[in-house]
């Protein structure tokens, strides 16, 4: 009997990765929406309605992972990419 989930020129993939939070596919909407936008971890805080220690935790991966950047004002930005010469 051919399995139903493997049909002819179709494979199944199933792949583990990390769970990926909501409010993360939120911000990073935000930042890449509003060019320009720079915001404290307070102010993430008060916006999505999370904790301090959570909001703070969910920028410093966007910033760990190059998306984001903070400032010696404490606001995080869209880092910009770079550019190839």
């Amino acid at each position: 009997m051919e399995n139903p989930n493997r049909r002819r020129g179709r494979n199944t993939m199933i792949t583990i990765a990390d769970a990926i939070d909501r409010e993360v596919l939120h911000i990073r909407y935000e930042f890449m929406a509003l060019k320009g936008l720079a915001l404290t971890v307070a102010q993430i805080s008060h916006r999505h309605s999370l904790s301090t220690a959570h909001a703070s935790a969910l920028l410093e991966g966007l910033e760990a992972e190059g998306f984001l950047v903070s400032g010696p004002d404490g606001a995080y930005r869209r880092s910009t990419p770079p550019t190839s010469a």
